[in-house]
């Protein structure tokens, strides 16, 4: 359902207090390559162990994990709360002393004009973290809410900070999470300020697809698509009108089938290089610039 206006519900354990105030063909073999590594690192994630929560997944395709590693993050995965499709869960401004991590189901991070209308700037996904800043208290730019009915888990910021303090490569990972959700924003702002329509859709479809493959959540070329129309068009700065005419366009040129809530990717190849995609931004090529007792396996 369209949001005509902020919600004033406000989850009571997430905050302490309110503060108000390349060629067309070298892209499509980027694709290819970019989910076989994505595989790849999956199954590295599995190989000491069975790995069952996304955030594990995730942070297994940018460091080793040991074991010990993989246990704490599994007790921070543990239980979490069910919270209905369109909840708010943080509002702008407001001070969260707790950090958010996405078990099951989609959420999204939004700005609000004064006449109501909605800008989306980024999708957490099973295994994303809405995480805290460790030096300061700081009012959120933005507010966040669930698109989808989600288990959630809240992480209070002493675990938090304790669990970066005994888990350098924990810490180190989420590190490189964060240069991914960088750059992936500059990448929407590109989306939004110099792509058409069909290129803007295509180019978050296809993010969309290697961004699951990452926990798991996709196959080669289909998953779950519980985003509506208006989510849509709050996303990629278009009417709903606009976005339906584009997902009529990508079904009759065989890209894409929408079928229920499920997304099939037709020809990767073709909606890869009609968004022009580059998908090298969700693999940060990231060396330390110095050692630290991250790189000695921890216990």
């Amino acid at each position: 359902m369209r949001q005509t206006g902020p919600d004033r519900f406000v989850a009571p354990l997430i905050m302490s207090s309110v503060a108000r105030s390349s060629t067309g063909d070298g892209r499509a073999e980027g694709m290819r390559d970019l989910l076989k590594g994505t595989e790849d690192a999956v199954r590295h994630g599995l190989a000491g162990g069975t790995v069952i929560d996304p955030l594990t997944r995730k942070l297994a395709s940018f460091v080793d994990l040991t074991p010990g590693d993989r246990a704490a993050l599994e007790d921070l995965a543990s239980g979490g709360r069910r919270f209905p499709a369109q909840t708010p869960i943080l509002h702008q401004s407001d001070i969260p002393d707790s950090a958010i991590l996405v078990l099951e189901g989609f959420a999204c991070r939004y700005k609000f004009l004064t006449n109501g209308r909605r800008q989306i700037t980024a999708y957490l996904l099973p295994g994303d973290l809405f995480d805290l800043d460790l030096e300061f208290r700081v009012p959120v730019d933005c507010a966040l809410a669930t698109m989808t009915v989600c288990r959630l888990a809240i992480v209070p910021r002493g675990d938090y900070e304790d669990l970066m303090r005994r888990r350098p490569r924990i810490a180190r990972a989420l590190r490189m999470a964060k240069l991914t959700e960088v750059a992936t924003l500059r990448e929407w702002v590109t989306n939004l300020g110099s792509r058409s329509g069909p290129e803007r859709l295509a180019h978050f479809l296809c993010e969309m697809l290697l961004r699951l493959q990452k926990t798991g959540l996709a196959s080669e070329n289909q998953y779950s698509f519980p985003i509506t129309q208006a989510d849509l068009a709050d996303t990629l700065g278009m009417s709903c009108v606009h976005v339906n005419r584009v997902l009529q366009k990508l079904r009759r040129e065989g890209l894409i089938e929408l079928s229920g809530r499920k997304l099939t990717i037709l020809k990767p190849d073709g909606l890869s290089t009609l968004a022009e995609y580059d998908p090298s931004y969700l693999e940060p090529a990231a060396v330390p610039l110095h050692a630290t007792s991250g790189d000695r396996p921890a216990a």
